[in-house]
């Protein structure tokens, strides 16, 4: 029996998954060429999502423990490298990532960074998520900053949202000997010796605006995250134009390229995802609509709202989605979406971590993942 998830720790549940998983491939009950349990049966073992549980699996198939094969279903796979592993260096340097332990896009970017760090014999341990979290709370921001200086974190990785309390960040910068912006920063302080390594938001924003065109579509929407009000952007010392601005400034320019008026995008602010709040029923019906999710999971409420309509998506509408997650494969019919190229951040944010860089300023080129939408 796969150990069942514990809700007590705070470690995220596809990690718990993948570990269960490993722990019976790295004594031998999972033995090689074994078949493990498909993703809908892990799913009901372990009464999570198929979001989860396909995390877990990619987790475990990037780091060699199981490989897939087409019509049979997924086998146990461990090469030598994989089933013995390395002794631990005393020296081992440690380092935290911030940023949201929900959400492939997180999910994805933490494991690929901690697979390019333990190349170099350095190990990356997962902040609570206090830093991040959207409520006010500043003591408790605080408090955990002065946790990570105590335990020894000197470097630490951060997703940039604007959530993040730049301000308190900036006091204790002295403390850190380097800060690693990575994905986004919208901060409204200058932080000079940290490093960034985000990807090109523009430029997302106009890969969906020409795909949408090509499309043939003539009306388009943008979904977006609820805007900070000014009292919150002020404390946490985010700046007044976030990420996805520049994204609608990148959809418009290709609009007025194409000779389009401004009349023809919309923008739809979600953040619970209860989108039928927004006109969305009334824009969908007018049909032949392109949609820009700006991030995977706000295109789920379409396809909710759309087949309760009774449309066709490959007709009536063209959608892309941000982040090139998990939902893109388990949509029906799949999510073409933009990759903000992960792996090419955790490659580039691990050589900076690892030869002690500072300064460091790097724009990732987004790619357009193109399936049935």
């Amino acid at each position: 029996m796969l150990k069942q998830i514990d809700n007590t720790i705070p470690l995220p549940k596809y990690y718990q998954i993948g570990e269960s998983i490993k722990e019976k491939i790295t004594s031998g009950k999972f033995s090689p060429g074994k078949k493990i349990p498909t993703c809908r049966e892990l799913s009901k073992y372990f009464n999570t999502t198929l979001v989860t549980v396909s995390n877990a699996v990619r987790r475990l198939e990037n780091d060699g423990y199981i490989h897939r094969v087409q019509g049979s279903g997924m086998f146990v796979s461990v090469p030598e490298s994989v089933a013995k592993p390395k002794a631990m260096d005393t020296g081992i340097k440690k380092v935290g990532l911030a940023m949201h332990t929900r959400g492939d896009l997180y999910q994805n970017l933490s494991e690929a960074i901690s697979r390019e760090l333990e190349k170099h014999d350095f190990y990356s341990v997962p902040l609570p998520p206090t830093l991040l979290n959207y409520d006010d709370n500043l003591s408790q921001k605080e408090k955990c900053l002065k946790k990570c200086i105590a335990d020894g974190f000197d470097s630490l990785v951060i997703y940039g949202t604007r959530h993040l309390p730049y301000k308190l960040l900036h006091e204790y910068r002295s403390d850190f000997r380097q800060l690693n912006f990575i994905g986004q920063c919208e901060s409204g302080i200058d932080f000079q010796e940290a490093n960034f390594i985000v990807f090109d938001a523009a430029k997302a924003g106009r890969m969906a605006a020409e795909y949408l065109v090509k499309a043939g579509r003539k009306r388009f929407l943008f979904i977006t995250f609820e805007k900070l009000s000014e009292k919150e952007r002020r404390r946490n010392g985010c700046r007044m134009e976030c990420i996805d601005a520049a994204a609608l400034e990148g959809m418009r320019s290709v609009f007025r390229k194409a000779g389009l008026p401004d009349s023809c995008l919309n923008v739809i602010s979600s953040f619970n995802e209860n989108l039928s709040e927004n006109n969305l029923p009334e824009l969908l019906n007018k049909g032949s609509l392109g949609i820009f999710a700006f991030g995977d999971s706000r295109a789920v409420p379409v396809y909710k709202i759309a087949a309760k309509m009774g449309l066709d998506l490959k007709g009536h509408l063209s959608i892309v989605g941000l982040y090139n997650t998990s939902w893109t494969e388990i949509l029906n019919p799949t999510l073409t979406s933009i990759s903000i190229e992960e792996s090419e951040i955790a490659r580039i944010v691990s050589d900076c971590i690892v030869k002690r860089k500072t300064g460091q300023r790097i724009t990732i080129e987004p790619k357009l993942i193109v399936r049935e939408t």
